[in-house]
């Protein structure tokens, strides 16, 4: 069976996030994680890219209209309230999506911390 390989976005938003250090991107589930120094910040599932948060990300992110990243299991919806997506702006403004990317590896930074 053939490695999967990133899509043209993964490998976009890894490029646009390189000013916060060397992002690695790794498998994660049916998607991809991106890490600084084996911090996981923030995963991409079907192109579509989320944060993973603290209370406060998570509150900005919402205050935003960002929803949870969400599956189907056994007809059922799953919400995974660690990870939130992306403000859709922030895709095509590096600048925001790197505020966003750093308080994103700041919340990940807390929580080993706590």
């Amino acid at each position: 069976m053939a490695k999967a390989e990133p899509s043209a976005f993964v490998r976009h938003i890894q490029d646009e996030l390189s000013d916060i250090g060397p992002v690695q991107i790794d498998r994660f589930f049916g998607g991809w994680a991106y890490l600084v120094a084996d911090k996981r910040f923030a995963v991409s599932i079907k192109d579509r890219l989320y944060f993973r948060v603290d209370q406060a990300l998570k509150d900005a992110l919402a205050a935003e209209g960002c929803q949870p990243f969400t599956y189907e299991k056994g007809g059922k919806t799953v919400v995974v309230h660690r990870f939130y997506e992306a403000p859709i702006d922030c895709l095509d403004d590096r600048d925001a999506l790197l505020h966003w990317a750093g308080r994103a590896l700041a919340a990940e930074d807390d929580e080993l911390r706590g």
